[in-house]
């Protein structure tokens, strides 16, 4: 039997069920429907290892006696209020179960030639040295506003260009190196 998932469009973001839906909302509405196919409770998935959270963490005035992790249990508990915990239970990104499933699929993308370890250009924050991206903008971990060019080798993930055409791909197989054409023009001319 196949599990249906729904994941809101927001992240681990401040919101509740209440007030501002998101994430939390979307993975209620998949436990429902679920429960509706008769599918064991699954854990509930939240990101935690963000800058965001490094950042709310170090801002704390309680930082030196409530840890990192333990605040982040607290942060995804008042997601869910008043309501109950989930069934399933609630795992984060840093569960031992979560980044082992990340390392296995990671390893295997980059086997599969899909992922791949590639020089990329990119800025670094010249106070701090935290990555800034691809354009020079203020440093989001220090705030400050310089940054220096730098060659680092990354994982990245190539995505093909957007498909420019308004015609419904369609697939023609033609042996070992077939292609996606689009356009029924080109489909003719192509096949002789």
């Amino acid at each position: 039997m196949n599990v249906l998932y729904i994941n809101g469009p927001v992240q681990n973001g401040p919101f509740t069920l209440a007030e501002r839906p998101g994430k939390a909302a979307g993975i209620r509405a998949a436990e429902a429907l679920n429960t509706l196919l008769d599918a064991e409770p699954a854990p509930h998935l939240w990101n935690t290892a963000t800058l965001a959270g490094d950042l709310r963490h170090r801002d704390a005035p309680d930082r030196d006696t409530v840890g990192r992790q333990e605040r982040e249990k607290h942060a995804i508990a008042a997601k869910y209020a008043p309501g109950a915990a989930p069934a399933g239970g609630v795992l984060t990104d840093a569960a031992p179960v979560v980044t082992a499933l990340a390392l296995e699929m990671t390893e295997r993308l980059l086997q599969d030639g899909v992922l791949a370890v590639a020089p990329v250009a990119v800025h670094l924050c010249t106070r701090c040295g935290h990555m800034a991206g691809a354009v020079a903008h203020a440093c989001r971990a220090c705030g400050h506003q310089g940054s220096r060019p730098q060659t680092r080798q990354l994982l990245v993930w190539d995505r093909p260009p957007p498909h420019q055409c308004s015609h419904v791909m369609t697939s023609t197989p033609t042996g070992p190196g077939h292609q996606d054409i689009c356009c029924p023009s080109l489909r003719t001319s192509r096949s002789g």
